[in-house]
């Protein structure tokens, strides 16, 4: 009798077990499914106000997705590092995201890094002809580095509101904070340290 009612507890006791672990392995394979860059965010960008959120991206390839779980489809994916993207939501490790163009969509938060990168006026890529914005030596404003083409990638170092400090790879300088996806108007980013 002991031996059957210890026999049945160990049954039952092995049945919670291997339920226990499918339900646990269910709920961890999203997490498992896809690779992906885990390095440690190394911003060192502040803001005078948390609720400024722009990011960027971290890796070269960032699937966009319809909704927060690696099980939602694939809208677009992203394929250059570094774009600047507006974070709308933040959902159990997945960011609710906008680019420059107004589309929406979900990131795996660990794409998603806090350094700061802007687009120069993208919206005023055209087809038909080039535009070209001016990157000034200082933030007077007073002589011309050089231009930047609309579209280009810059790193931000620095907002005052007005005009950032920004970094591209040839040349550094200063533009019109309007003129950049990636900042909100009258922004302050503080120096990098």
């Amino acid at each position: 009798m002991t031996v059957k009612l210890l026999s049945r507890k160990i049954l039952i006791f092995m049945i919670v077990f291997i339920s226990l672990v499918l339900i646990s392995f269910k709920v961890f394979e999203s997490a498992f499914q896809e690779f992906e860059d885990t390095v440690g965010d190394t911003s060192v960008t502040k803001t005078q106000d948390d609720y400024y959120k722009f990011k960027s991206l971290r890796s070269e390839r960032v699937n966009v997705r319809v909704g927060p779980s690696l099980d939602h489809n694939i809208l677009w994916t992203y394929q250059k590092k570094g774009l600047p993207i507006e974070i709308l939501e933040d959902i159990q490790g997945w960011s609710k995201i906008r680019d420059f163009q107004a589309k929406t969509g979900w990131i795996k938060n660990t794409l998603i890094t806090s350094n700061r990168m802007g687009i120069v006026s993208p919206w005023r890529i055209t087809e038909k002809k080039q535009n070209f914005e001016d990157l000034y030596k200082g933030n007077d404003t007073n002589e011309v580095n050089i231009k930047l083409e609309s579209g280009v990638l810059v790193s931000i170092q620095s907002c005052d509101g007005m005009k950032c400090r920004v970094k591209t790879q040839e040349s550094e300088g200063w533009i019109d904070q309007s003129l950049i996806f990636g900042v909100y108007i009258d922004e302050i980013i503080l120096l990098r340290e």
